[in-house]
């Protein structure tokens, strides 16, 4: 038993991972997350780092740090244009597969790890699941942000369950996706149209269609500083792209009435939460995605 867990150490030690993180005008959240990726022992990894940003100082920073811990990266720049997310995950998908990176991580820059296994115990776990995650804690209130995730078909969403017992589930969010590289061969990259918000619902649907295995691995945690780059859940941002892609997302990929309407009902409700002005932002973005061609 301890020869085949030998084995597969260097097994995993000898795989090689490409970690795809993009920024975007948040250079105050890079420290932790650079030092938290120096951190990580035992593992053969390389940094694909997107910039979106409209400042000079996230790339900037990032090149800092990125030089003070001699960490190995790939810098894209996109010169200050934002392609959105699910375009610049796609690039460093892209770089990463040319590379010959076994191992895929999808990952925001806004996360904290403080221990020095995390990307090494995920990858490990590669061995029996095609997908993993991690538990995840918002960061600094504690709360858990993520355990465990499923596809709520009648409402059209994606929940974060707090079911503990299950260790295979069908969905969790891109902050932290580690996958075999030849999942994103046989079910595509992102949905570039999607630019942020249910990029990764329509990516873990294709992936749970095809018959993958997600591997929640609760013994790893993170801490996830939520909503750093989009303002909150009433920004501008925040009110079209959830409201337009959650429609999207659902013809797309459940194709019924009844989720439809309870979407387009529930951001009615949310009318006395938001500002007067942003009342003709929620109608466009229902109006964008139930017109938005499938």
């Amino acid at each position: 038993m301890k020869a085949n867990l030998g084995k597969k150490l260097a097994m995993n030690q000898c795989k090689r991972l490409g970690l795809v993180t993009v920024l975007y005008n948040s250079p105050e959240i890079l420290n932790d997350f650079f030092e938290s990726i120096n951190n990580q022992k035992n593992i053969n990894f390389h940094l694909y780092v997107i910039d979106n940003s409209s400042l000079s100082e996230p790339l900037a920073l990032s090149k800092v740090l990125v030089e003070q811990y001699k960490l190995p990266v790939t810098f894209i720049d996109n010169k200050g244009k934002n392609v959105g997310v699910a375009a610049g995950n796609n690039q460093g998908i892209k770089a990463a597969l040319s590379d010959g990176c076994h191992y895929i991580g999808l990952i925001n820059n806004d996360l904290i790890f403080s221990k020095s296994d995390v990307l090494f115990s995920l990858c490990l776990s590669l061995n029996e699941y095609d997908l993993v995650t991690p538990k995840i804690y918002a960061y600094p209130e504690g709360d858990v942000w993520f355990e465990e995730g499923y596809f709520d078909n009648l409402r059209g969403t994606t929940p974060h369950s707090l079911i503990t017992d299950k260790s295979v589930m069908p969905y969790a969010p891109t902050c932290f996706l580690i996958c075999k590289s030849e999942i994103f061969e046989v079910c595509g990259i992102m949905d570039e149209w999607y630019f942020a918000y249910y990029d990764d619902s329509d990516f873990l649907y294709r992936v749970n269609k095809a018959g993958y295995q997600l591997g929640f691995i609760k013994s790893v945690y993170i801490q996830h500083k939520v909503s750093s780059s989009t303002g909150g859940s009433y920004s501008d941002f925040t009110i079209y792209y959830a409201t337009r892609n959650r429609l999207y997302f659902i013809r797309k990929n459940i194709k019924k009435i009844l989720p439809l309407f309870f979407t387009v009902l529930s951001r009615i409700f949310t009318f006395p939460k938001i500002k007067y002005k942003q009342y003709g932002l929620l109608v466009k973005a229902i109006i964008d995605g139930l017109r938005a061609k499938v």
